[in-house]
């Protein structure tokens, strides 16, 4: 994690003196009276980051905070075994315009490389790094043991929203009794919007029954890369039928990866062999295709396809 940290940009500040640098860092910028933040958010890298993942992050994070000015503290842990205690910090600022040439805002980052022997310390020096009075959010990325985020008690109880992806996170991550559980929020979930927005304007020309009459199995296949988003779809899928009054155990579900082109082909069985809803969609081409026939007669739409891009994927995940 010693290289994440290196690769990470800012000026090298000792731990004590991050205010005053920030001061320095603004005292020749034009806008060192007007730096108003909206929000703090705590991106803590797992163990599993790699250098090149950290930089795209950050970018990531930079671009959303284009959107919300925000104060970001940045934890990279180093995981060496008999590492003495140290934190180690760097400052990064950035301002931008913002609707117009008078709406300028800034975004300042923290950046925080701790052994596990200073992890004691972590929670306090956090704590002085945030703003004042304004949401804290927590995006824990990347991190191997669930069991270990239990140490940082104090950003899972504090937060107004806990993000995880769990694309690259432990499938334990939703099971495990996080102690702010209405707080948690799945990035591979949230980033699967447009699709499931595409599917209430399809669905909603058809009455609820038959949708959900004679309904023997949704099979969803799906590519490797998108497992995480296709589970993510199928538990929707299935959290809207139980809403409907539908009963699930005598509904076959299946999530398969047998997909050979495109990236999900989702498909509803009835008893009913006239009865069809199929939706094939191509995140390369930013196309999908629904075909339905309800008992209503054949219905077809195309539309776009894409997830969610990275900064409207947090924010979404942060404030809806």
């Amino acid at each position: 994690m010693t290289e994440v940290f290196k690769a990470l940009p800012g000026l090298d500040v000792p731990v004590g003196k991050i205010a005053e640098g920030f001061v320095k860092l603004w005292e020749d910028s034009p806008a060192k009276e007007s730096r108003a933040v909206q929000l703090n958010l705590v991106l803590h890298l797992g163990s599993n980051t790699t250098p090149a993942d950290a930089e795209v992050q950050f970018q990531n994070t930079l671009r959303f905070a284009h959107r919300y000015p925000c104060r970001v503290v940045v934890l990279c842990p180093d995981f060496a075994e008999a590492a003495p205690p140290e934190i180690r910090a760097k400052i990064y600022g950035e301002c931008f315009f913002g609707k117009s040439k008078s709406d300028t805002r800034c975004v300042e980052f923290v950046f925080l490389h701790y052994t596990m022997a200073a992890r004691c310390y972590l929670e306090n020096q956090v704590s002085v790094c945030l703003s004042t009075d304004m949401p804290l959010y927590y995006w824990a990325h990347r991190f191997t043991r669930v069991h270990r985020m239990a140490d940082y008690h104090y950003l899972l109880t504090r937060s107004k929203r806990i993000l995880f992806d769990s694309a690259v996170v432990p499938p334990e991550s939703f099971t495990y009794p996080w102690p702010n559980q209405s707080a948690m929020r799945d990035l591979a979930y949230t980033r699967t919007l447009p699709l499931r927005q595409n599917f209430g304007q399809f669905l909603s020309r058809y009455n609820p029954t038959l949708i959900t009459s004679g309904l023997q199995a949704v099979t969803l296949r799906h590519l490797s890369p998108v497992a995480a988003e296709a589970s993510a779809l199928l538990n929707w899928i299935k959290k809207g039928l139980v809403r409907s009054g539908v009963e699930l155990t005598p509904i076959q579900f299946q999530l398969s990866t047998a997909l050979a082109t495109g990236s999900f082909e989702l498909q509803f069985t009835y008893a009913d062999p006239r009865k069809k809803f199929h939706w094939q969609a191509d995140l390369e081409k930013k196309e999908a295709i629904f075909e339905g026939d309800l008992g209503t007669g054949r219905t077809t739409l195309t539309v776009g396809a894409q997830l969610l891009i990275p900064e409207l994927m947090l924010s979404e995940a942060m404030f809806f």
